[in-house]
C-alpha cells in the first residue's frame, strides 16, 4: 500500500523539515522512508536523488562508519541494480561490504547479505567466478550461524546451484538444487514460492 502511503510521507518530510530542519536524523528518516516508497512501487528514477541526498547528509551528519549511513548505501546500490546499472552498483556495494565487515564483523547477518548482494551483481554481468567464490562463502557462513535448513541458507544453495549451472556445471548444479528442493519443501512446504522456484529450475535443467 505503498501508493498510499506517499502522501503522508511527503507531509511529514514537509512538516519536519520546516520544524527541525534538513539535516535532523529524523528529517533525514523522513526522507529515507519516501524514496523506499518510491524504490518498492518500481519508480527508480524518483528514488534515486532521495537516496543520494540522503546518504550525502548522513555522511555529513552520522559519519560514514553508522549504520544508518551504511544502510544508505546500500539503498542506492539496490537502486542502481534494479535499473540494470551493475557498473554503478557494484562500487557501492564493495564499499558497503568493507564498512559492515569492519563496522559489525564477518558473521553479521548484514556483513553476509552484502556479500551476497554483491555477487547477485557479477551474476548479473556474467562475472560467474567472481559470483561463484563469495556465493560459497555466503553458504558456508550461514550454514555455520543460521544452520543448514533456515530460509536464508536454502536461498544461498539456490543461487550457488543457479551460479553453476551459468558455468556449465550442470551436474553439481542438479545435484545441489536437488538438496535444496527438498529442504525447502519440508521447510517452507510444497507450494511455497521459493519451493517451486527451485522445482523450475531442477525440471529446466534436467530436460535441458
Amino acid at each position: 500500500r505503498y501508493a498510499e502511503a506517499e502522501p503522508i510521507y511527503i507531509k511529514v518530510l514537509e512538516l519536519r523539515r520546516d520544524i527541525l530542519g534538513e539535516k535532523h536524523p529524523d528529517t533525514i528518516g523522513s526522507m529515507a522512508e519516501l524514496a523506499t516508497t518510491y524504490h518498492a512501487q518500481g519508480r527508480y528514477a524518483e528514488a534515486e536523488p532521495i537516496y543520494i541526498k540522503v546518504l550525502e547528509l548522513r555522511r555529513e551528519v552520522l559519519g560514514e562508519k553508522h549504520p544508518d549511513t551504511i544502510k544508505s548505501m546500500a539503498s542506492l546500490a539496490a537502486t542502481y541494480y534494479a535499473q540494470g546499472r551493475y557498473a554503478e552498483a557494484e562500487p557501492i556495494d564493495i564499499k558497503v561490504l568493507e564498512l559492515r565487515r569492519e563496522v559489525l564483523g564477518e558473521k553479521h547477518p548484514d556483513t553476509i547479505r552484502s556479500m551476497a548482494e554483491l555477487a547477485t551483481i557479477y551474476h548479473a554481468q556474467g562475472r560467474y567466478a567472481e559470483d561463484e567464490e563469495i556465493s560459497i562463502k555466503v553458504l558456508e557462513l550461514r550454514r555455520e550461524v543460521l544452520g543448514e535448513k533456515h530460509p536464508d541458507s536454502l536461498q544461498a544453495m539456490h543461487d550457488l546451484a543457479i551460479t553453476w549451472n551459468s558455468q556449465g556445471r550442470r551436474d553439481d548444479a542438479i545435484g545441489l538444487m536437488n538438496k535444496c528442493l527438498r529442504l525447502r519443501q519440508t521447510v517452507l512446504g510444497q507450494d511455497h514460492l521459493f519451493t517451486k522456484q527451485s522445482a523450475q529450475s531442477l525440471e529446466s535443467w534436467e530436460n535441458g
